[in-house]
């Protein structure tokens, strides 16, 4: 066996043959902690520990096979197949297969999917005769899966409810409870439950007996079940060892728990804390700009100095954008500048953004530019379901005869039509040589038309025929906003994406379809009879070179959560806007806003070598452009850290380039942008009047290259205090009588 120790700094040395008693390893990020791991689990074997005593517990399984493929190549396959490596659902799956039958789990039993579940719980929702809203069933399917993260089975829940709509959850829990139980099955959630039952029987000394040293990779994410597992384990030999980093808990919105790690030392008394802070990853000028927003952080338990191995590096760029649009061709100016440079390739290049809505913008951009690019974890915007059914319902204000929109758009929203309705009228519609909408208006106008729609069935076909001739004679006269408008009010659209997904994901699709009608908010100053068509004709170019295959060398788009645990040469970080990060929704709790500033954290130590932050100052809503804020968390980096600007994007004048600079210093070769440069002069004091927030006075008022940085308190609450760039805010000095 190799020396293990050779090439580690004196952190991970301790981290490693620190065998005895409860150990906290907190690991900064890029600070080698699957090496750690995979390195203590060797020494513990170089110490006569035998393999089958060591539990390593992981978070995904892409991670317990690096871990696997990593221990093999130190101390052997034989070996290393010993060791218990797994995530905390397949080692429950593992453990419950063996010794469920000691808390009634019969032989044979199966685990459920997502799929499964979502269908068992519309079996209930028929059951039980419950409302389309809220109970939706992933609406259920979440409020189970909450319930069961806090440890309440169905009883318990239902104790607990107090309001009508609660008690209404806690009936579905109770009989999807019951059908899993006559159909032999368990949910993912019931893993972790059961394996807590198991525990909580004699059979838990066998586990203490078997597991005489555990390892946990991500501690900062365990919920609440996997917490209590891994404190049960841990009674045994109190040998229990956990990575993890509390500066980088981004997954609250799924049961993870910050708290856990931060009480893991009132937990295990005598734990002794291991920090990991040395960076192999990012320049150092990256890892000042992480450090000082992290630092601005309350309630962290062990501040953690970030050391780079590489001094100095890229001065970590900021930039405003006039919007969205602008500040993807930038980016893609400042891409294809590296390129070009032959400094990198643009599989070294990745765009992180908050939400997956905005990745269209720079997924039009990357397509006419031809730059390849790959939308990580996630699909590609034109290729999202929401967005494809959307436009089958404008392609049939274009062009209703188009068969395959048509079904599309009976699909969804749905109509309460059967695949075999929609077979009859494509039957007669083939039969008699004509499209599915004019067999439509045949079947309305002559009831002996389409003869094989009887009943309900022909009356719920009727109805969406109708609701869709009248919009196809309206679409003329309409403007695309107000057709798109028309189209999302009459199908009920919205309604129909709370109704099938509910809670987060509905949100998440809602949000797409906002950002597909900024999009056709830039056609607004077409001729109206040109709009539709126009926009129709270029998405549709859009989706035609997002089909181009696919190659290696390709441009990376990702959310700051699925970038966890990624790292790329050069990150370009945008829409940094206080509405988008911290996101609009989390603004009134400050436990959720402080995770917001983690995962912006995350998002600056993913980059290796060149950092870029930028956002809009103004961002297309519905239509039209609403003025934005810098993220609060910009605030915390001082001037002196990022090139060519203050903390609240102010320029430097000795910089030379503007805040409209449309490539990043040295970065990219596109020529500077002038902005439009304001004539009006504000004072503090001044009274003015904004077209949506109304009247205000000036609070402040300084020059920003051509432009003026206006801070202004309106008299309406709902506004309060806004920063805008004059030149975009075109303010209305409002003269006060004397």
């Amino acid at each position: 066996m190799q020396d293990l120790l050779a090439g580690l700094n004196e952190a991970q040395r301790l981290a490693v043959t620190t065998i005895s008693g409860p150990v906290l390893t907190l690991a900064g990020p890029g600070s080698g902690k699957t090496r750690v791991l995979t390195h203590r689990i060797a020494h513990l074997l170089q110490q006569g520990i035998a393999a089958s005593e060591i539990l390593a517990v992981t978070f995904t399984n892409k991670a317990a096979r690096e871990m696997r493929e990593r221990m093999q190549h130190l101390v052997g396959v034989d070996v290393a197949t010993k060791v218990d490596i797994g995530t905390f659902h397949s080692l429950a799956a593992r453990w419950l297969r063996r010794d469920g039958r000691a808390i009634g789990l019969a032989d044979g039993w199966l685990i459920y999917d997502d799929d499964d579940q979502q269908r068992l719980i519309k079996r209930v929702s028929k059951e039980l005769k419950l409302p389309d809203k809220p109970f939706t069933p992933r609406a259920i399917s979440s409020a189970i899966s909450s319930a069961k993260n806090e440890l309440l089975d169905a009883a318990a829940y239902t104790a607990a409810s107090r309001s009508p709509e609660g008690r209404m959850y806690a009936a579905a829990y109770t009989r999807y409870s019951e059908l899993l139980t006559v159909a032999a099955a368990v949910d993912f959630d019931d893993l972790l439950l059961l394996t807590l039952d198991l525990f909580r029987t004699p059979m838990l000394n066998r586990y203490h007996r078997r597991y005489r040293y555990i390892l946990v990779d991500e501690y900062q994410d365990t919920n609440r079940a996997q917490y209590e597992m891994i404190k049960a384990l841990a009674k045994g030999s109190g040998n229990i060892f956990v990575v993890g980093d509390d500066d980088q808990s981004i997954y609250g919105w799924r049961g993870a728990d910050v708290r856990n790690i931060r009480r893991f030392e009132s937990d295990f008394a005598g734990a002794q804390v291991i920090i990991l802070a040395e960076n192999y990853r990012s320049t150092q000028t990256i890892l000042d700009v992480a450090q000082v927003l992290i630092d601005a952080a309350p309630k962290r338990i062990h501040r953690k100095l970030l050391r780079g191995q590489t001094p100095g590096g890229e001065p970590v760029s900021w930039r405003e954008y006039s919007d969205q649009n602008e500040e993807s061709q930038r980016v893609c100016d400042a891409i294809e500048g590296l390129v070009k440079k032959g400094v990198a390739r643009y599989a070294d290049c990745a765009i992180m953004y908050r939400t997956n809505a905005q990745s269209r913008a720079f997924e039009e951009a990357l397509s006419r530019r031809r730059i390849p690019y790959v939308v990580i974890g996630g699909m590609r915007f034109y290729e999202r379901r929401e967005i494809k059914d959307v436009l089958a319902w404008l392609r049939l204000l274009s062009n209703p005869n188009d068969d395959i929109s048509l079904v599309r758009a009976i699909e969804f929203p749905a109509q309460g039509i059967g695949v075999g309705s929609i077979a009859h009228l494509s039957e007669w519609a083939s039969s008699h040589g004509v499209s599915l909408y004019q067999a439509l208006i045949d079947a309305a106008a002559d009831s002996t038309a389409v003869p094989a729609l009887r009943g309900a069935a022909r009356q719920r076909m009727m109805t969406f025929g109708a609701r869709l001739y009248g919009l196809v004679k309206r679409a003329p006269s309409l403007t695309l906003l107000d057709a798109f408008d028309e189209m999302l009010r009459e199908s009920q659209f919205v309604a129909g994406l709370v109704n099938e997904h509910g809670g987060v994901d509905a949100e998440s699709r809602v949000e797409n379809v906002n950002e597909l009608r900024r999009v056709a908010g830039e056609y607004a100053e077409l001729p109206v009879d040109e709009q539709l068509a126009r926009f129709l004709e270029e998405v549709a170019l859009v989706a035609d070179v997002d089909r181009l295959a696919a190659v290696d060398n390709h441009v990376v788009c990702i959310t700051l959560h699925q970038a966890k645990g990624l790292e790329y040469d050069n990150v370009f970080l945008v829409g940094l806007e206080d509405e988008l990060i911290p996101h609009s929704r989390t603004h009134n709790d400050p436990v959720q806003i402080e995770e917001e500033r983690r995962i912006l954290y995350v998002g600056v130590t993913r980059a290796r070598k060149r950092l870029a932050l930028s956002r809009t100052l103004r961002r297309m809503n519905f239509g039209r452009y609403d003025q934005t804020l810098s993220s609060r968390f910009l605030a915390d980096i001082p001037k002196g850290l990022l090139a060519h600007a203050t903390n609240l994007g102010t320029v430097n004048p000795s910089a030379g380039q503007g805040r409209s600079n449309p490539a990043f210093q040295g970065w990219g070769t596109a020529a500077a942008h002038k902005p439009t440069t304001v004539a009006v002069q504000y004072a503090v004091g001044d009274m003015v009047r904004h077209q949506r927030f109304g009247e205000g006075v000036v609070l402040s008022a300084k020059s920003v290259d051509d432009d003026v940085e206006v801070v202004v308190r309106f008299a309406d609450p709902a506004a309060g205090e806004k920063r805008l760039i004059a030149s975009f805010a075109r303010l209305e000095k409002v003269t006060t009588p004397n």
